[in-house]
Parts: structure tokens; C-alpha cells; sequence
């Protein structure tokens, strides 16, 4: 997101980094020092931060005001409770490296860890519980619901190569779009949008997360370990069936099939089976085909925000769009 940020005006950046700084002290260094260090570990470290730019962006393509006080607690909520998710996401998966970094989990073992993401959640709830505007809480508490309903999804069919794309998709809407929703829903709102724009921008929200959590698919097939931060494979170590996978599954011979099915079935599979499974998916159109998909997507994204009248804001949706599926990590 840094080229991004680059591209669009000063008042965006400075309003960027006036959240980042807010989003980090709203975790104070307090006692147990643990709790209060481990909540701050991902925040500290940064991130993209594309919620928090979705829902400023929203915003300012429908207001005038350009008011950041307006939306400042609905960021920082919104990036609090993403923070939350990685972090119980990271504890399921047992993963160690997260944007270059150690995971909390990692640094402060899982049970400290899963305390850590409640509180977090706590920290974000403390904020939308002060909200005047009723739809705003809805939609959050909606999304949390969803995010909620995709982990187990997910759970459920981890190592399960017969899934459907469908069985997938239904993941991805709850697990990723879900948010990126709430967060283009809740600028449209707090810019005063009137419910053709707000219906306009949510989906452009849905559809853009889709998009986007695809992309990220393919990457952890086709991306490096510097790039990405974190190992690459991680869905077929964990026996997750992408689009990239599920794809992979119906092309392969007969043979590379059974190691893929082996690979992904398997708890403890080898770095050299891993490596094996990625030799065969690259060597499959899997990559490509998932990337037209994510392409499709973003291109729906894009068309959902048409009737929103031109202005920088506007153009600032379309380059995260584009973004999303141009990205290398």
C-alpha cells in the first residue's frame, strides 16, 4: 500500500497517519505488561491498512466535510478488530512469521495469544459501543458474525479436496469480503449517502474482498518468503483448498493428483512434499485461472461504484482495486 499512498493526495497521507498513531495508542502500555505488549506487537509492526483506506475513501467520495473525526473511531475499530482475526487466525494455523515478524502467538505461546485477540476485541467493541449512528454498530457486529461463520467453515473443510469452488467462495465472502464491506458500507453512511450510494459502495466493498483474498491465494502459491513476509505454501501445508488448489485437483495426471490429495490430507506433511505439491500446481494453468477469477471480480468492484460521482476519493477506490490484484505480497 505504500506506492499506493504515494499516489494520492497529502490530506489522505496525513490522515493515514494520523490513524495509524491513533490506532496505536489505543492499546496503552499498562499491567500485565504481556497482555498490553502482545496487543500492540501487529499494530506497532503496520500493515496495509486497506479497511482503514476503503472507509476513509468511502467517505470522502460522498462528503464534503472531509470531518476525520467522523470516521476515526470506526477505523481504528474496524483495523482492531482485523488485528484480532490474524491474530486467532495465526494461533489455528500455527503460524510463526507474520509481515516479517514473529506471530503473537510465536513470541508469547497460544494461550496468551487467544487472550490477546479477545481483549483486542473488547478494544474495538469499547469503540462501536459509543456510536450514535445504529447502522454503523449493525453492520460491524454483522461482519464479526460472518468472520465467525467463515473460520468454522473453513475448519470444517480443511483437507477436504472434494469441496466445491462454491463451498470456497462461501468461505471467502464471510472470512474477507464480509469486512472490506463493512468498512465501504460504513464510510458510505458516515458520508451521508443516500441508499442507492451506500448499496453502491458495499458492494463495491463485497465484491473488491473477494478479489482480493483470491489474489492473496495465488500468491501463497507463486510469491516468496521475502515478499510475502510469512512462508509460502501455507495452504497446502495446512490442507486449506483454494480456488488455486481445488483447480490444481482437477487438471493434474492421475499420479500428481494422489500427492496432491497425500499433501493436503496430511497434518504433518514434509517441506519436500510441500515443495512437491507447489512444483505441481505451477505446473498446472491453476495460477492463471485463479488470477482470471480474481480479475473478474475486481472488474464487478469497479463497475458497482459507476453511478458515484468522479472526484480523487473516487479515483482512490479505483487504484485499491486495481492494487488488489497487481500486488506482490
Amino acid at each position: 500500500m505504500g506506492k499506493f499512498r504515494e499516489t494520492l493526495d497529502r490530506d489522505f497521507r496525513l490522515a493515514m497517519e494520523r490513524i495509524d498513531k491513533e490506532l496505536v495508542s489505543s492499546i496503552p502500555e499498562s499491567s500485565p505488561s504481556i497482555l498490553y505488549k502482545a496487543s500492540r506487537h501487529l499494530i506497532e509492526i503496520g500493515g496495509k491498512r486497506i479497511r482503514t483506506a476503503l472507509l476513509m475513501l468511502s467517505h470522502n467520495s460522498l462528503s464534503t466535510e472531509g470531518d476525520l473525526n467522523k470516521i476515526l473511531p470506526v477505523a481504528i475499530a474496524v483495523e482492531l478488530i482485523h488485528t484480532a482475526t490474524i491474530i486467532h487466525d495465526d494461533i489455528i494455523d500455527r503460524s510463526s512469521l507474520r509481515r516479517g515478524a514473529q506471530t503473537v502467538n510465536a513470541k508469547w505461546g497460544d494461550d496468551a495469544a487467544l487472550i490477546t485477540g479477545d481483549f483486542i476485541f473488547s478494544k474495538a467493541f469499547e469503540l462501536i459501543s459509543s456510536l450514535e449512528e445504529k447502522r454503523i454498530s449493525e453492520s460491524i457486529y454483522d461482519a464479526c458474525r460472518k468472520l465467525a461463520e467463515g473460520q468454522i467453515l473453513e475448519a470444517m473443510h480443511t483437507g477436504d479436496t472434494k469441496i466445491t469452488e462454491e463451498v470456497y467462495l462461501e468461505v471467502i465472502e464471510r472470512k474477507t469480503a464480509s469486512l472490506f464491506e463493512t468498512c465501504t458500507r460504513c464510510g458510505a453512511i458516515l458520508g451521508g449517502g443516500n441508499k442507492k450510494e451506500v448499496e453502491a459502495l458495499a458492494g463495491y466493498g463485497f465484491l473488491l474482498g473477494i478479489g482480493f483474498q483470491m489474489t492473496d491465494d495465488v500468491l501463497d502459491i507463486s510469491a516468496s518468503e521475502l515478499e510475502l513476509g510469512k512462508p509460502v505454501g501455507v495452504d497446502v501445508s495446512l490442507g486449506k483448498p483454494t480456488f488455486v488448489i481445488l483447480h490444481a485437483l482437477k487438471v493434474a495426471s492421475e499420479r500428481e493428483r494422489r500427492i496432491l490429495q497425500r499433501t493436503i490430507n496430511h497434518d504433518n506433511s514434509s517441506v519436500e512434499d510441500i515443495k512437491k505439491a507447489l512444483e505441481i500446481i505451477k505446473g498446472t494453468n491453476s495460477i492463471e485461472y485463479a488470477s482470471k477469477r480474481a480479475k473478474s471480480f475486481i472488474s464487478r468492484a469497479k463497475d458497482e461504484i459507476k453511478g458515484i460521482k468522479n472526484s480523487e476519493a473516487k479515483e482512490g477506490l479505483l487504484l485499491i482495486a486495481d492494487y488488489a490484484i497487481n500486488r506482490e505480497f
